[in-house]
This record gives structure tokens, C-alpha cells and sequence, in this order.
């Protein structure tokens, strides 16, 4: 929902900007304020009955279709000014990250490989779409394209996964990866015994699998049952792309027992790096302390990484943040069900995805905190009619030049027209950054984060310079 919000107060100021539409300010100050009563303790955690959830989500779900219409809006008022008199088949390409993309992306019936500018839009002819990648493999028991070999056991289990431009084998010999585990969970929402995995746990039973590929994906689909519960899982391998995502929809009807999958990989590091907001944090992988084995679980938010100097491997997720991590293992709390305070806690269908990502050099180098936000925030394809206008083809609102630089949100300030732009840095290094706008800048602050306490900054033009510490948060209020 805090995603569908970013996307939103961005198009609403791309659109203010570009075609002088109406920022819905009011409104969103209304419905931020409404989704953080719902992270309130005990909401967020999962610790409140029954009927606290069934109102939250009934209320999340006509917040959510509510700012997607608003940012769908927002895009028409942008597109419907583009000019794409010159192109056959013309669709735009939204990117509202603070880098250039390249992607497959399937657009109607037809996948597309897609360069995306950074924060905008980029138009695209269809007609110009290009050939298929035609070295992808896919059968029941392996997925393969032009860097990962990925092979399976009759289990459903990974059994290896190669790296074919490192040469690189990355699960250790005899392990087995993405085993869905489940173990006895006596606890309640609020804890679970540290002692867990010392207990034999069960496994979901494979019961059918089928292999295709559609376009530049190889595919394999998964059909689990466990108990009550069934489990489905799509794992794809895309062309020209070192991340193998795990597409799941879990219908769980247990009652004390946690669902988890593991990934024991060939990596020796005495430290993970675990994303948290606007940075990371670093953790112990062994238990060597009491303080150390408290941390049994850990959490992260879109990625939790392990590296050696040479070679590392993430795991990614898009809304599971529980994680544990011990030796070479990277571990992922999928769901649990306890009785109490609710007595149906996690009951229910659910939808998510997580991905295994491997990569060369640190986790800076191999580029996880982007991979990250790429999966949490895909690029959006928007069919479009040929048509005269005064926008051009493509506009990204700003370029940043340190790939450890991020900008976090774009939206207008809560007291004027003015824009707001918060930026960080990302990777616990210092940091110069060179900002390049589309727009002259007529005047620019540098604000805190209740856009208060300005400090004039010298932009002439379209160029500034800034300068970061270590995890530094920057504000700017500009004027356009």
C-alpha cells in the first residue's frame, strides 16, 4: 500500500508539473493518515483479533482501488498530451525509479524488451518489438537461460543452481533449496519457541509439475498440498537476468505450524546485510553470543544479502519480512498460525513472491538494493491511441549520476506548489551526487522531513551538486 502511495504522489506531481493538473492533497493527507492507524501495534504485527482484521482489510482494499484510480488519473491527464503521431503501435513505458531500466515486459498478447528513463515515462512503438530470445530451457526438472542453470530434484526441491558466467556452483553439494518446510509452532502472534527448527519438520508434497515458455521466460509450475492447505508456485527464469522469482499462492488452513523456505547457499560471510528503511543493517550469521542467538529471527525489508569480496547471493521478497539467517543459510518465515489473541491468525489465500538472487562482488557491486526495488516496483505499460501533442516522446524529471543515491519520494509540498524530493544513500559509503532536472529550477531548499527549516541552495538552471554522509537523508523543495 506505502508502494501504490509512492506511485501515486509521483504521477500527481509529474502530472501538476506537465499539464498543470490537480494534486490530490487533501485526499492523500486523509488516506495517509487512515493507513497509519492501521500500523498501530498490535494491527501491524498481526497480534489483534479477528475483527480488527476484517475491517482493516476491507478498508485497505477500497484504499487501494481508490489511489489506483487516482494514479491512473493522474497518468491519463500526462499521456493523453504525449505525441505519438509518428509511431504505429505506440504504448508508455512508467518507470518510478531513480534509474534507467531495461526489461521484458508483456504488453496485451506481446512481450517487448523495454528501456525505461529514470522517474517518467518513455513511449515505445509495439510494431518495433523485436525478436524472442530463443536459448531458454524449461522442463519439470530444469530452467535455464543465458546465465543460470537451474536444476530440480523429483521432490520439486532445488538441487543446483549454476552460475554459467562465473562458473560457479551456488547450493552446496547435497543441499537441497526452497524445501517448504513446516514445523511445530506452539507459540502465539507474538513469539515462537527459538528452538524450533531442532524439531523434525514436515514438507509440502509435491503433486504435479508442468514446464513452459512464453516468450523470454522459462517456467516452471509447482502444485503442492500439505494437510488442508494447498500451494502453488510458478519459478521463472528470465532472459538476461540473474533473478529466479518464485511466484506463490499459498491457501492455508493450518492451525499451529509455520511455513518457511530455506535457501543454504555456497557463500562464507560472518555478516548478512539486511535491508532496513532508507539503508541496511548488518547482522551476524553465526550464534557465537546469548546476544547473537537472540537474534534467531531477524527481520528485512525487500532484501536480506550474504557476500564474500568476490560473489554473494540476496534474497528478495515483496511482503515477507521475517528472516533468519545461520551460517550459509538464508531463511524466509512464509506464514504461521497461531490461536491466539485470533484464533484463524494467517488462515486464508494469500499471494507473494520471492526471489533468489545471485550476483558477483558485494552487494553494492551486484546491484541487490536496486534489484530490490525493481521487484517491489515493476515498470507499468499503458496502451496508447497515435495522437498530436505538446509532450514529447519520453521525460524523466531528474537524473542522478550515483548509482548509491536514491530517490525515495516525489510528491508536492504540504504548503505550497513547490516539489518535494527526498533522497538517500543507500550503501553506507559518502557520497557525491550530480542532480540534472528536466525543468529549470527557479529557487531550491534543502528542508528536514517535516519540509521545515530551509537552506538556500545555488542551482542555477538545471544542475546540482550535493554531497552525502553514510545513510544520509536530503530533503530538497524546489521550485519549478
Amino acid at each position: 500500500m506505502e508502494l501504490a502511495l509512492r506511485e501515486l504522489e509521483l504521477n500527481a506531481a509529474l502530472a501538476q508539473n506537465l499539464v498543470h493538473a490537480h494534486y490530490p492533497a487533501d485526499r492523500l493527507d486523509e488516506i495517509w493518515k487512515e493507513i497509519l492507524l492501521y500500523q498501530f501495534h498490535d494491527i501491524l504485527p498481526g497480534s489483534s483479533i479477528k475483527r480488527v482484521y476484517d475491517e482493516s482489510l476491507a478498508r485497505y482494499a477500497s484504499l487501494h482501488s481508490e489511489v489506483l484510480d487516482l494514479t491512473n488519473k493522474a497518468k491519463t491527464a500526462v499521456f493523453e498530451k504525449i505525441n505519438t503521431a509518428a509511431l504505429q503501435n505506440p504504448a508508455v513505458i512508467s518507470n518510478s525509479l531513480s534509474w534507467p531500466r531495461t526489461e521484458w515486459l508483456k504488453i496485451g498478447p506481446q512481450w517487448t524488451r523495454v528501456s525505461a528513463a529514470p522517474l517518467g515515462y518513455t513511449t515505445i512503438d509495439l510494431a518495433n518489438a523485436g525478436k524472442l530470445p530463443n536459448n531458454l530451457i524449461a522442463k519439470k526438472d530444469v530452467l535455464e537461460n543465458d546465465i543460470l542453470k537451474v536444476s530440480f530434484a523429483p521432490d520439486g526441491s532445488i538441487q543446483s543452481i549454476f552460475d554459467k558466467s562465473a562458473q560457479r556452483e551456488i547450493i552446496p553439494a547435497a543441499a537441497s533449496a526452497n524445501r517448504l518446510a513446516v514445523y511445530p509452532d506452539r507459540g502465539d502472534a507474538w513469539d515462537f519457541s527459538m528452538d524450533y527448527a531442532d524439531r523434525q519438520p514436515d514438507y509440502f508434497t509435491l503433486q504435479s509439475a508442468s514446464a513452459n515458455v512464453d516468450g523470454p521466460q522459462a517456467i516452471l509450475h509447482q502444485e503442492y498440498t500439505y494437510g488442508q492447505s494447498r500451494l502453488t508456485q510458478d519459478i521463472i527464469l528470465t532472459h538476461g537476468s540473474r533473478r529466479l522469482d518464485f511466484v506463490t499462492h499459498i491457501d492455508w488452513q493450518e492451525t499451529h505450524k509455520m511455513l518457511r523456505t530455506s535457501f543454504p547457499v555456497d557463500i562464507h560471510a560472518r555478516e548478512a546485510t539486511c535491508e532496513i528503511q532508507f539503508g541496511s543493517i548488518k547482522r551476524p550469521t553465526h550464534a557465537n553470543t546469548t546476544w547473537d542467538l537472540a537474534k534467531f529471527e531477524i527481520c528485512a525489508h525487500k532484501y536480506l544479502d550474504i557476500s564474500q569480496p568476490d560473489y554473494g547471493v540476496a534474497l528478495l521478497n515483496d511482503c515477507k519480512y521475517g528472516h533468519k539467517v545461520l551460517g550459509n543459510i538464508l531463511d524466509l518465515d512464509l506464514l504461521r498460525s497461531p490461536d491466539y489473541p485470533g484464533k484463524e491468525a494467517d488462515r486464508g489465500e494469500h499471494e507473494l513472491t520471492y526471489c533468489l538472487f545471485p550476483h558477483p562482488g558485494s552487494h553494492i557491486e551486484g546491484k541487490v538494493i536496486q534489484a530490490g526495488y525493481e521487484l517491489n516496483c515493476p515498470l507499468q505499460a499503458t496502451p496508447l491511441q497515435k495522437q498530436t501533442g505538446s509532450l514529447p516522446a519520453a521525460f524523466s524529471l531528474l537524473t542522478v549520476d550515483a548509482p548509491n543515491v536514491i530517490v525515495e519520494t516525489v510528491k508536492k509540498a504540504q504548503d505550497s506548489d513547490n516539489l518535494i524530493i527526498r533522497l538517500y544513500e543507500a550503501a553506507g559509503c559518502s557520497a557525491r551526487a550530480n542532480l540534472n532536472f528536466a525543468m529549470d529550477i527557479k529557487h531550491i531548499e534543502q528542508v528536514d522531513m517535516m519540509e521545515e527549516n530551509p537552506i538556500p541552495l545555488s542551482a542555477p538552471g538545471t544542475y546540482l551538486p550535493l554531497s552525502f554522509r553514510p545513510f544520509e537523508i536530503q530533503t530538497l523543495k524546489i521550485s519549478v
